[in-house]
């Protein structure tokens, strides 16, 4: 008789005698830095039962469509009654004599929706609207409580050059409360590191685009067909707006009110463009074949100037000089600038016959601003935006480096909460180490460990950290952390960070964003890689650099106990008593001792059946 539950997707699985679940438990704190690692199961082989084939949505018959294998599923183990796995996840293998099933949980679990969804830092919600800052010259007080600052560093901007000023930057921390908050994870740091380094850091923008495509700023406008000109357009069949009432966003407002209705389209912003999206079809009369075109003008001088135009994607003679056209657009404007007025109307068609009983058509529009302009008295539109402007960075990557830069790795506490460790943590937990001296069931008469081995999986002798290269950075600032061993592989890259790091010149940081020509009196914006910098108090001002940040000072700051561990590693490997309810208590945390050897151990990984007999690797801890 079977004494473990499993749970797909909230339903109880039939289990058989034949049915053998092994779990892996790993731990993130000595395996390669640039990976999170998640527990794991053996392949587990269900019984071919009907319950079982229900679950899986009878995957395993080829005349059956279903998406099932290509999904994760929600997943619980219970094993004598004690809940191993509260929330992991099941996929679906394959299927021949029975139904192979794998589980995984802890961090890939957790982070799955970071992770597979693939989002980017730009991708964070803006839930004000919008997060901004006011676009000044003026410093930021140092350790202002604002997220959004402006800290004092060199971008390359010439003393002569008025219309260009240093751009804003955001608090790392913000960004981390960001993440946290789409996810609905909590992400604790040790609270030293959050004082020292992670409240510290500042992530400049180096672009200055417009605030975006706002859903908050779009509205559809009904127009109707008129068959008449108006002076001086330059068009017929301008399209009239059946709003006879006004109608504004941020960006526009309807204007040019002609016979009780508005036709004209007003821009309020500089460099505005507008999403136009819609479909349209209509019969019309014409004696030359035609060749229509949808197009948005504005009136410049007296003439029409086009900003927008699509061709049909259907033309049809329907006899006696009767033409059907369709179009169907999803495109841009190009650049408007406040005050401009735009129009809609047809470019080559004639007089309008039928639309099947609708004389309407709704155009959809959705304005925004491309990018951030500045002027000489300090403002710019407004706002500088923050989330559009923050660095294409993948959120995990964001994450992997914080960890990375505070020697920290991911160990998750509970089903919303992933805690990053340091391996002085662990040193420091000897106090409360799990004594496994009368657990270990002992392979050999002699007092040897099962195995012994003495290197660890993904080390090589020099292991590099890196920051991106970038060709506007001529300095050395990566750092290595090595390992006693010749038989290994030389080298390689342990970590490298989705940013790069800076020079310092005078003592700022210094990022050559803007270029200039021979003549040029403005700068233009040009393309660096991702930075972060440290926050420093300049006389009460803020001001970024990046001494401190090197990665031989990070390594040597927050790795000292990490590089004595893995450079001369002892790793065992034994077979261990270890009841249900302390494998689900297990912390990779805390260390365990072996008074056999009278040394203490940090846990690498346990293989867990369920015999009560666990196989587990150790690393070997300075006494």
């Amino acid at each position: 008789m079977r004494n473990d539950l499993l749970f797909i997707d909230g339903e109880l699985v039939d289990l058989d005698d034949s049915t053998k679940i092994t779990l892996n438990y790993k731990s993130n704190l000595f395996t390669d830095l640039s990976k999170i690692v998640s527990n794991n199961s053996y392949t587990i082989k269900l019984p071919k039962t009907v319950r079982n084939q229900r679950i899986i949505k009878h995957s395993d018959l080829p005349a059956c469509i279903t998406d099932y294998p290509r999904k994760f599923h929600s997943a619980r183990y219970f094993r004598n009654g004690i809940e191993i796995i509260p929330n992991g996840k099941a996929v679906f293998m394959s299927g021949s004599d029975s139904f192979e099933i794998a589980l995984t949980w802890g961090n890939i679990s957790l982070l799955s929706g970071i992770v597979e969804d693939d989002k980017t830092l730009n991708d964070l919600k803006d839930s004000y609207p919008e997060y901004y800052i006011i676009w000044k010259r003026e410093i930021s007080n140092y350790q202002d409580s604002a997220n959004f600052i402006i800290s004092d560093m060199n971008m390359g901007i010439r003393n002569y050059d008025t219309k260009n000023y240093i751009h804003p930057c955001v608090r790392a921390s913000w960004i981390l409360e960001r993440i946290s908050r789409d996810s609905g994870i909590n992400f604790l740091f040790p609270a030293n590191i959050i004082d020292n380094l992670i409240s510290k850091l500042l992530v400049p923008m180096l672009t200055k685009k417009g605030k975006g495509e706002d859903d908050n700023n779009q509205f559809g406008i009904s127009y109707e067909y008129d068959n008449g000109t108006r002076p001086n357009h330059n068009y017929g069949y301008v399209l009239s707006a059946l709003a006879s009432t006004y109608k504004k966003t941020d960006y526009l407002e309807t204007v040019g009110l002609y016979k009780n209705k508005y036709e004209g389209m007003k821009i309020l912003k500089n460099n505005t463009k507008i999403h136009i999206r819609g479909r349209m079809f209509f019969d019309f009369t014409g004696s030359t074949m035609p060749n229509p075109r949808f197009v948005a003008y504005k009136v410049v001088d007296g003439a029409a100037e086009e900003v927008f135009s699509v061709s049909y994607i259907d033309l049809e003679n329907k006899g006696s000089q009767t033409w059907f056209v369709s179009f169907e657009y999803d495109d841009y404007t190009t650049v408007l600038s406040a005050g401009d007025v735009i129009y809609f109307s047809f470019a080559d068609t004639g007089f309008f016959t039928n639309n099947w009983g609708i004389t309407t058509f709704v155009v959809g529009l959705l304005a925004f601003t491309e990018e951030t302009s500045v002027f000489e008295d300090g403002v710019s539109d407004g706002y500088f935006p923050i989330i559009s402007n923050l660095p294409s960075v993948k959120q995990i990557d964001f994450l992997k480096a914080l960890a990375s830069m505070s020697g920290t790795f991911a160990v998750v506490k509970d089903k919303a909460t992933i805690q990053f460790v340091s391996m002085d943590e662990v040193i420091s937990n000897k106090s409360k180490a799990l004594n496994w001296t009368r657990k270990v069931i002992a392979s050999y008469p002699e007092n040897k460990p099962k195995t012994i081995s003495f290197s660890l999986d993904g080390f090589a002798q020099k292991n590099m950290y890196k920051w991106k290269e970038d060709d506007s950075v001529s300095g050395s600032y990566d750092g290595y952390i090595y390992v006693d061993d010749e038989t290994i592989e030389v080298s390689k890259d342990s970590v490298t960070l989705p940013l790069a790091a800076t020079e310092m010149r005078v003592d700022k940081a210094y990022i050559p964003l803007y270029e200039y020509g021979d003549n040029d009196e403005v700068g233009k914006l040009g393309k660096v890689e991702p930075r972060i910098l440290l926050e420093m108090n300049n006389n009460g001002k803020s001001k970024a650099t990046f001494n401190g940040l090197g990665w031989s000072t990070l390594l040597d700051r927050n790795y000292q106990s990490y590089k004595k561990v893995v450079r001369n590693p002892v790793i065992i490997t034994e077979r261990i008593s270890i009841s249900d309810i302390d494998l689900k208590e297990l912390d990779v945390k805390v260390p365990v001792y072996l008074g056999q050897y009278g040394r203490y151990y940090a846990l690498i990984s346990v293989k867990s059946e369920d015999t009560g007999v666990c196989e587990c690797k150790l690393l070997q801890l300075e006494v």
